[in-house]
């Protein structure tokens, strides 16, 4: 694998890490703080959700799976 294939891996898996604290926090009804124009600002995840691409949101595996050095 490439170092370009590793972090498109890694990116998937942050992506996903993501997705996972929204859904999350939108179950538990939390707001999660966000850096905004200079300051910390909390929103609603369920609005950042439905912000979401569709297409992220029903890939949850990575079209490349690990094969290890």
């Amino acid at each position: 694998m490439t170092k370009e294939s590793y972090s498109k891996l890694a990116l998937n898996a942050m992506n996903r890490a993501s997705k996972q604290a929204l859904e999350k926090a939108a179950n538990m009804n939390l707001k999660i703080p966000e850096w905004k124009d200079g300051k910390i600002v909390f929103v609603d995840p369920r609005e950042k959700l439905k912000k979401w691409p569709i297409s992220e949101l029903n890939n949850d595996y990575p079209k490349q799976k690990f094969s290890g050095p």
